[in-house]
Formats: structure tokens, C-alpha cells, sequence
């Protein structure tokens, strides 16, 4: 009876947390039923996607995770990220393809010449975590050279600023 007391009277002096990675995945899920119910791009959807779940990943693996636990643990924190944020977020959308023929050399039909349907989604969450990924390096990048960030939230700055003429551009071109 006493450890049951005692338990019990420790759920109130537990520190605060904040839980991250479930409930915004959710709430990334619903922004996107959302988003492509008022008509937004796939694409442009799957940008902001694949961009959240990497940064989630470099989230977790530097403020989360302060030390290395295992060997190439930062780059398998981000891949296992993208793939349990974006294929479910992903697949629970009907999302639309993107035609794009392959054509190298030789004749039509030939081995060389196909044609592949690439979710539009997926492809714009891979375009995002690459975006994300840079933006984050740029950020590293110039701290390393002044020694200092430049100036307040220059990191997610950099990156929405990315993330948004990424976004620009994915409209004119998978339009």
C-alpha cells in the first residue's frame, strides 16, 4: 500500500513534457487532408511533409539524443523519421502521379524507354527533407564561419525561406 501512495504522490512532481512526434505527425496528417481539400498541389503538400519529418529527426537526434548511442546514429534517427511520418501520412491520402517518361537512347518500347508514375507526394516529401537537409547545413555553415548565428531563429529562417521558393517552383513545374 505504501509504494502504491508513494507512486501515486510522484504523479505530481513529475517534470513537464512536451510530447512531439505522435501528435504533430497527426496533426501534419490532418493539415494535409486539409490542404488538398482546398485544392493545394500533392507535391507542394509532400514538401512541407518530407520537411517536418526530417526535422523532427534532427529534433530528436540533437536535443533528444545528446550523445551517440551507436554508429551512423544521427542518419538513421532522420531516415527512420521520414519513413514512419511521411508513408503513412502518405498512404492514408489519395494522392495524385506525375507521368514521366524515360526516355535514354534507342527506339520506343525498347529496354531504355519506359514510362514510371511517381506519387506526387512522396516525390514532394523527398524534395522537402533534401530542402530541409540543406537549409539545415547552411544554417551549420554560417554559424561555423562567425562563430555566432547571425540572427534569432536563423535556422528555421533559412529553411522556410527554402521551403518556400521550393514550393514557388514545384507549382509552375508540376502544375
Amino acid at each position: 500500500m505504501k509504494k502504491l501512495i508513494a507512486l501515486i504522490g510522484s504523479l505530481f512532481t513529475l517534470p513537464i513534457v512536451s510530447a512531439h512526434c505522435p501528435l504533430c505527425t497527426a496533426a501534419v496528417g490532418v493539415a494535409a487532408v486539409g490542404a488538398k481539400y482546398y485544392g493545394i498541389d500533392d507535391s507542394i503538400i509532400g514538401l512541407f511533409i518530407g520537411a517536418f519529418s526530417i526535422s523532427v529527426g534532427l529534433w530528436f537526434g540533437l536535443k533528444i539524443l545528446k550523445k551517440n548511442y551507436i554508429r551512423f546514429q544521427m542518419p538513421l534517427i532522420i531516415i527512420l523519421s521520414f519513413v514512419l511520418t511521411v508513408i503513412p501520412i502518405i498512404y492514408s491520402i489519395n494522392s495524385n502521379s506525375l507521368y514521366m517518361p524515360l526516355l535514354l537512347f534507342g527506339e520506343a518500347g525498347s529496354l531504355f524507354n519506359k514510362v514510371y508514375w511517381v506519387n506526387k507526394m512522396l516525390l514532394g516529401s523527398i524534395i522537402g527533407s533534401v530542402v530541409t537537409l540543406v537549409g539545415y547545413w547552411v544554417h551549420v555553415k554560417i554559424k561555423e564561419f562567425h562563430g555566432r548565428v547571425l540572427f534569432p531563429f536563423q535556422g528555421m529562417i533559412i529553411t522556410i525561406v527554402l521551403l518556400v521558393l521550393t514550393g514557388v517552383i514545384q507549382y509552375f513545374v508540376f502544375k
